[in-house]
């Protein structure tokens, strides 16, 4: 995928998600900073604790941060972040921030009026109370999994709706088999928009949807196929995580009616899903997915 089209699907998602918190401006924010060899200080209370971190992000101290956090605290946040993400969090933290207790050894750090919690856990040990980065990078995973899971079952309702509006107007009461139309074609949801050519039936997002996409282009960590019905009276979608344990967990299909349901393939699912015919997911283990709350997942 060229670097205009890996742009625009970044931009298509930052859209739809806006600023979240959640993995997002807390996090992320650290990697501006570059962190020194130093060893990982305790508090006596997970209270001095969170203060400890909310002022080294206040006032951008590296060494101050790696001592809250540790010395390999990068290892749980990739890199980049633009500078309002990390004002907005800290206008967040200004107007309200406190600690959760979780049992007796550990806590978590709210933050913001949302009931957002920080990823990496205070915990206690022998000496006092400290962040665990080891679990925070376990949570961020895991959140990131809702996340990505969740966002691909709204994903699968709207491929849904978009294959009625095919099925309505080009297809002339046929359903597209596939995501992206061939060339000078319009045998898919989407293709380019071109003088003379109806609307799309789906947008460009399409583009970092099939099959054969990078992981690292895949839509929020899913690919998708479209498993056409004999005849193009019905279909199957299915989306399953680029990258198992990764990116996602669970697989899902949709169809011409009803809801969405999920499978989970195992670790082979990145060659398993793609060879699934229709008949493949119309049932068996495929049970209806039962959305949650992100931080449910």
């Amino acid at each position: 995928m060229n670097s205009g089209v890996s742009m625009m699907n970044a931009l298509a998602r930052h859209a739809r998600h806006g600023i979240r918190l959640a993995g997002a401006a807390a996090l992320l924010a650290l990697a501006a900073l570059a962190a020194p060899a130093s060893a990982q200080q305790t508090y006596p209370t997970p209270q001095a604790a969170a203060d400890a971190f909310g002022q080294a992000l206040a006032t951008s101290d590296r060494e101050a941060m790696a001592k809250v956090l540790g010395p390999d605290y990068r290892q749980i946040v990739p890199g980049g972040v633009a500078q309002d993400d990390i004002y907005r969090f800290l206008a967040a933290w200004a107007r309200k921030h406190d600690v959760i207790a979780d049992g007796d050894r550990r806590a978590w750090v709210g933050v913001g009026d949302s009931g957002w919690t920080m990823a990496v856990p205070i915990v206690r040990v022998a000496q006092g109370w400290r962040f665990d980065p080891v679990a925070g990078k376990a949570e961020i995973r895991r959140r990131t999994i809702g996340r990505n899971e969740l966002s691909t079952i709204d994903t699968l309702h709207a491929l849904q709706a978009a294959q009625a509006r095919y099925r309505d107007g080009v297809g002339q009461g046929r359903y597209a088999d596939r995501l992206v139309s061939r060339p000078g074609t319009t045998d898919g949801l989407y293709w380019p928009e071109l003088p003379g050519y109806p609307p799309q039936a789906f947008g460009p997002d399409a583009l970092a949807m099939g099959p054969d996409v990078p992981v690292a282009d895949a839509y929020d960590g899913y690919r998708y196929k479209v498993l056409p019905a004999r005849g193009g009276d019905g279909y199957w979608i299915i989306a399953w995580p680029a990258r198992y344990g990764q990116t996602g967990i669970g697989s899902f299909v949709i169809g011409a009616q009803g809801g969405v349901r999920e499978a989970d393939l195992g670790a082979n699912t990145a060659s398993r899903a793609p060879r699934l015919q229709g008949s493949d997911v119309s049932f068996g283990n495929w049970i209806d997915a039962s959305p949650q709350p992100v931080g449910a997942k």
